[in-house]
């Protein structure tokens, strides 16, 4: 590789780790926003998108639709949003640009709150909570630019606000929807914390690396 090549590629490498960081703080504020069903187009059209959360796994061309637009939007958040809060906020980002600038990969750590009747549950009183989890994202250059590719959740620990988080149970997980929005697998990963498990590092961030290979995806 010429000089010059190896000088564009090494500047375009650098434009995409702030592509990727802009991409994941849109999602955040379209979460905050409750705008979930615009997370959609924050993901590649792909047949090997994958999206874990705490709750679940979703596969597919379609996961992103099934996942923010229907499990988040339709089903959970399409009522009366008043009162309603939830912020979460990147922090410690650790982005990898893969050497042929095709991939990325990137970890955040996100601190969180909200406030709502707990996952939208009917007959559930308000409450104010913390959320914390961790971001590990695989992110693909497009030619729209830079999309989501996998996205994994790991919750770290939740409690109600004036609560502690060793002494208080944490919130439930909110219910998964039937049919065809559902999740295709369940995650048998547990990060939450518990008094009865010692700090692990996950996800583990990211290493410099010159392509990416199918096994490089493990939860």
């Amino acid at each position: 590789m010429d000089i010059s090549a190896d000088l564009a590629l090494r500047i375009d490498r650098l434009e995409a780790a702030q592509a990727v960081q802009n991409l994941m703080g849109k999602y955040e504020y379209l979460h905050s926003a409750y705008q979930n069903a615009e997370i959609v187009k924050l993901f590649a059209e792909r047949d090997d998108i994958v999206i874990d959360m705490p709750f679940g796994r979703w596969n597919g061309r379609d996961a992103a639709r099934r996942c923010f637009g229907v499990m988040f939007e339709e089903e959970l958040t399409a009522r009366d949003r008043r009162g309603e809060l939830a912020e979460h906020t990147l922090t410690t980002p650790v982005i990898e640009v893969a050497k042929d600038g095709q991939t990325a990969k990137a970890v955040w750590n996100s601190p969180g709150h909200e406030a709502h009747t707990f996952f939208w549950l009917p007959d559930k009183p308000r409450i104010a909570f913390w959320y914390w989890c961790r971001y590990s994202v695989d992110f693909v250059k497009t030619d729209e630019g830079w999309r989501i590719w996998h996205l994994h959740v790991y919750q770290t620990w939740a409690s109600e606000v004036n609560s502690s988080v060793v002494s208080s149970e944490p919130p439930t997980e909110p219910p998964t929807p039937n049919g065809w929005a559902a999740p295709d697998e369940a995650l048998t990963l547990v990060t939450k914390y518990s008094a009865e498990k010692e700090p692990e590092l996950i996800p583990v961030p990211p290493e410099p690396y010159d392509s990416y290979v199918e096994h490089d995806y493990v939860t």
